[in-house]
């Protein structure tokens, strides 16, 4: 199994994930931690094709972005003209001390080389009063149902070993110097798909999520044919559900004013 996404590859088809609604209470969330806490300056790391500082424009002040994907970054560029879109990696953000006020991730932190070292540059670069807001899912506790987990098993272990816990997180954010964190679930993702619909989803196609852009070919087609088994066995093809059931969670690390 490949040990990275390559991002430049699947720029193009990224966006396709947003289309199912799924992410919609992730994007409120948002919404709602913008407006409470009005920040001057915003920035995203890890902004991919820039869904999420397309999502917020009218709710921040000045919002920037960082991907190491230039691909990615020229798909934020079209889609976000007026934010500051800088190529640069999470462990070093090429930020002054204490220049933002509120920096946030979505879906990205297990992609970092060392999330604690971003953590720590996040600190560094936030105002005093500032947030470092991370909205992820966590596969540690074991709650969540995903059919891409259970037709393709090799997935499970990837996010096991490449996901940090919520848990680490917080300790990650205390042992930086972060004056408090908090955690909530920030929305859930559910939806099921009914019989052959299922192989129309976006996130369930070669390169639709993470999970499955790191199987090799031999894999990928292994679900697929487990999931074609599935609807055979079937008395008919709406009788089976695929489905899924994820909780996102958001952990603010919050530094005093």
């Amino acid at each position: 199994m490949a040990a990275r996404v390559n991002y430049d590859q699947i720029a193009g088809t990224f966006d396709a994930r947003y289309t199912a609604g799924l992410y919609d209470g992730v994007q409120a969330a948002l919404v709602d931690l913008v407006t409470a806490k009005r920040p001057t300056c915003a920035l995203e790391v890890g902004c991919g094709t820039g869904h999420w500082l397309s999502a917020l424009r009218e709710s921040a002040g000045y919002l920037c972005g960082i991907d190491w994907s230039l691909e990615m970054l020229r798909h934020a560029a079209a889609k976000c003209p007026g934010a500051g879109l800088l190529h640069a990696t999470a462990q070093a953000l090429p930020l002054r001390d204490a220049s933002v006020d509120l920096i946030f991730c979505v879906n990205a932190i297990h992609h970092f080389e060392c999330f604690g070292d971003f953590i720590a540059e996040a600190k560094r670069s936030l105002r005093p009063g500032g947030t470092l807001a991370v909205i992820g899912m966590d596969p540690h506790h074991g709650r969540d149902q995903w059919c891409v987990y259970d037709y393709f098993p090799e997935t499970r272990a990837a996010d096991l070993a490449r996901y940090p816990s919520t848990g680490q997180i917080a300790d990650a954010m205390l042992a930086a110097g972060f004056s408090r964190v908090e955690c909530r679930v920030a929305s859930r993702f559910r939806q099921a798909r009914w019989g052959r619909a299922v192989l129309a989803d976006p996130e369930l196609q070669r390169n639709g999520c993470s999970q499955l852009a790191l199987l090799s070919d031999a894999q990928y087609a292994a679900g697929i044919s487990r999931i074609e088994s599935a609807l055979r066995r079937a008395e008919r093809d709406d009788a089976v559900a695929f489905k899924v059931d994820i909780a996102m969670m958001l952990q603010c690390g919050i530094v005093d004013a």
